[in-house]
């Protein structure tokens, strides 16, 4: 197993650790790659997805948080005209991912961290648990007030 992959997963073990003491209602339910994991937060149980940006494992530069707009380039576009109000709400720039020829789309937070170390880990755990769920309650909040509704248990 190469070096970066181990940082990986000890990462996300850890993070698991983290969530677990705190009691979130967070549900580890897949790897994207060795650098994002996809969890989902309460209900409904809608994907964010972790992620991990760095130099092949020699130390990350940055981390984001996700929010998933499956299947629907109209509810992320009219999410989108929104975008100075939602910012506002979260506290943070916001990233809009919607590639194309792919259906399904992303809103992204980030924030630079050196995760090079270990001891730097806990700040970026409590970054995720605080911004993650943050997203996930600002963008479903907007969601319900434009009545559109995802999917509620997304695979």
């Amino acid at each position: 197993m190469s070096r970066a992959k181990q940082v990986y997963l000890n990462y996300w073990k850890q993070l698991k650790f983290f969530v677990d003491e705190l009691g979130l209602d967070w549900t580890f339910s897949s790897f994207e790659a060795e650098s994002q994991i996809v969890v989902k937060i309460g209900a409904p149980k809608h994907k964010i997805c972790l992620s991990l940006q760095g130099p092949d494992g020699k130390g990350v530069r940055s981390i984001s948080a996700g929010f998933w707009i499956p299947d629907s380039r109209e509810t992320f576009a009219r999410l989108q005209a929104r975008s100075k109000e939602l910012a506002a709400e979260i506290g943070q720039p916001l990233w809009w991912d919607s590639r194309p020829g792919r259906k399904s789309c992303w809103i992204w937070v980030t924030v630079s961290m050196d995760l090079s170390q270990e001891k730097n880990w806990p700040a970026s755990f409590e970054w995720f648990a605080k911004n993650a769920t943050r997203l996930r309650d600002v963008v479903q909040q907007h969601l319900e007030s434009m009545q559109i509704a995802l999917l509620k248990n997304p695979g």
